[in-house]
């Protein structure tokens, strides 16, 4: 690219829309540095002029390094002076070695050099004589015309369908015989444009915000697994997350085996990338380098950790049991725990994402008798306990409603069929998968059976007693059901049996005093802040246990 760029940066001390506007720090730095650094790096730009009538603002751009101070006269400082004559005095200080003059004020602090850079060789390519920086600005607009208002689209359409608008943000480049004819803008322009985000003006305070909060924003690489084997907990607790963070951003990144994960990720709109094994995800992450890389994938091994730990990120894993783990600098599991845990482990239930459903669902305010029966072991149900549980609710006395939940990963369903046939007419059956909501069906239980998983957080946040039983020895070591009084815990799958399972169900429903107690308890746990104690871990907001 030819070196005969000029960047001219005009900032005056009148600001009337915000006070000082020039000066005020914008995320820890004057408005004004930004403008001066973004020019300073953008390739292509051989000389940086702020321009002012304000010694503190020239004082400011002379330590961030401006390569040179225009004073401005006063005439050319008041808030009717557009910028094209302030643009022409200011090239005309200067030693007007430059083809090309970029006006880049200082209200445009998103925008990045390389997509300045990108304008300016748009310019250069296109023999253009003055570049336009626009941002896409679609939408329904109506102007007033003799007294009426019209609308300036024609017809009713969605935004996507519109025909583009696009919106000046604050930036022209212009060939040096228009500056110096006291002219920016060209006959036939060329134009660029940047992302919205780049493109935001600062005129107001709300200007302001939008801009500090976007500065401020993360980014978040969410590795989870979704598939018939893990299920799709991961996969709702990321989603869950991500519905609670709109101050950062978030990709989520899956294997080519987590087709749970993709099909409900696709669902909620959010983005996902695929990967063919864990090599491919750290090289997607060792070529970004994310502000937080979060694994919520089990245990982790050494080799994958290690690496990880090269690159500088905030690294949090979610129920990490594996040898890899200590390399974490955050571990968070609620199915577990721990009277004393380390620095960065976070045990428990207070650490429970409890999803949407759960937090806007009624919980129960009492228990009079039981007419409806839950259960619901999720995934796969690897031991069956969907059909022994049945088996033991068949040889119930009375009338019940049996409300049978499957997982998405559940294939068992002509097992269950036999089982069915053999219930008295007495008692009546339901069985679904893939729900629209898990929370409506507990709102209408007055006990659940289940396994000893993440399943309890949410029965417990609407204070649903429970008995659970463990599908594995590692949801055995998962204390919840065993430390509240709020769940029966009738242990490992494999000593449990069918006649054990149904006197613990007669006996609940037997006992109202029994069933209070329990229910009680459960309203003890604080769950339902779950997300935001772990949004502060995630972005290091709090070193607190």
């Amino acid at each position: 690219m030819a070196k005969n760029v000029l960047s001219i940066i005009p900032a005056r001390k009148g600001s009337k829309g915000i006070p000082r506007k020039n000066i005020r720090e914008l995320n820890n730095k004057p408005l004004i540095a930004h403008a001066i650094e973004t020019s300073k790096n953008t390739p292509g730009i051989d000389h940086t002029i702020l321009t002012t009538d304000s010694n503190e603002i020239a004082q400011i751009g002379r330590e961030y390094d401006v390569d040179e101070v225009i004073h401005r006269p006063k005439e050319l400082a008041t808030d009717e002076v557009p910028l094209a004559p302030v643009i022409e005095h200011a090239y005309a200080e200067s030693s007007r070695d430059f083809e090309y003059v970029l006006c880049f004020q200082p209200t445009v602090p998103l925008i990045t050099n390389s997509s300045v850079g990108e304008g300016i060789q748009l310019g250069l390519q296109n023999s253009s004589d003055s570049v336009i920086y626009v941002k896409d600005s679609t939408h329904q607009y109506w102007k007033e015309i003799d007294g009426e208002y019209k609308s300036v689209s024609s017809g009713r359409k969605n935004r996507q369908q519109m025909e583009p608008i696009y919106e000046e943000v604050g930036m022209f480049l212009s060939h040096r015989s228009l500056v110096e004819n006291g002219q920016r803008i060209g006959d036939d322009p060329s134009f660029y444009e940047v992302e919205r985000k780049e493109g935001v003006d600062i005129d107001t305070y709300e200007d302001w915000k939008v801009a500090e909060s976007i500065l401020q924003r993360k980014q978040l690489v969410y590795r989870l697994t979704g598939n018939g084997k893990t299920g799709t907990g991961h996969v709702y607790r990321g989603i869950t997350l991500a519905d609670h963070i709109f101050e950062h951003d978030i990709v989520f990144v899956v294997g080519k085996k987590d087709k749970l994960a993709m099909d409900k990720l696709a669902e909620s709109n959010y983005e996902y990338r695929v990967f063919d094994d864990e090599q491919a995800i750290l090289e997607y992450i060792e070529s970004n380098i994310p502000d937080v890389v979060v694994n919520d994938i089990l245990d982790t091994n050494v080799e994958y950790m290690q690496s990880l730990t090269e690159i500088d990120s905030h690294i949090v894993n979610f129920e990490d049991l594996g040898v890899g783990s200590k390399y974490a600098d955050a571990i968070i599991n609620a199915l577990y725990e721990h009277s004393t845990p380390p620095e960065n482990h976070y045990f428990g239930s207070e650490y429970f994402c409890l999803r949407s459903e759960f937090r806007y669902a009624t919980p129960l305010s009492a228990i009079p008798s039981v007419e409806r029966i839950m259960v619901s072991f999720g995934g796969t149900d690897e031991n069956y306990l969907t059909a022994k549980t049945l088996r033991a609710l068949s040889k119930l006395d009375g009338e019940y409603q049996i409300d049978v939940v499957l997982g998405l990963g559940y294939t068992g369903e002509e097992r269950l069929d036999t089982i069915i046939d053999e219930f008295p007419p007495s008692i009546h059956i339901d069985v679904s998968q893939n729900i629209n909501s898990m929370a409506k069906h507990m709102e209408q239980a007055d006990l659940l059976i289940t396994s000893n998983g993440r399943t309890l957080y949410e029965a417990a946040s609407l204070n649903l007693p429970m008995i659970s039983i463990a599908q594995n020895t590692r949801e055995q070591k998962h204390p919840f059901a065993h430390i509240s009084r709020g769940v029966l815990s009738l242990g490992h799958a494999n000593y449990v049996s069918e006649e054990n399972l149904r006197a613990a169900v007669e006996d609940y429903c037997s006992d109202r005093e029994q069933r209070e107690m329990m229910r009680q308890e459960l309203a003890t746990h604080d769950i339902a802040n779950g997300i935001e104690r772990i949004k502060k871990i995630l972005f290091e907001e709090t070193n607190e246990n």
